[in-house]
């Protein structure tokens, strides 16, 4: 049978942060998708982006 999972357990798991060796701040990781004209047709690209100080104009703006 399988282990039973505490909530201690659960909470611990959540606590592991990258951070950025430029800026030193936490990067956050989210999905971008972007729309690509191919052949006369749209294409939707998405794919996932680690976000920090450093690149969050370039991402978000």
């Amino acid at each position: 049978m399988a282990k039973k999972q505490t909530f201690a357990d659960k909470a611990s798991k959540k606590n592991k942060s990258h951070y950025c060796p430029v800026c030193e701040a936490e990067i956050t990781h989210i999905r971008v998708v972007q729309a690509n004209k191919r052949n006369g047709n749209w294409r939707f690209s998405n794919g996932p982006v680690g976000v920090c100080k450093c690149n969050e104009a370039e991402v978000y703006g």
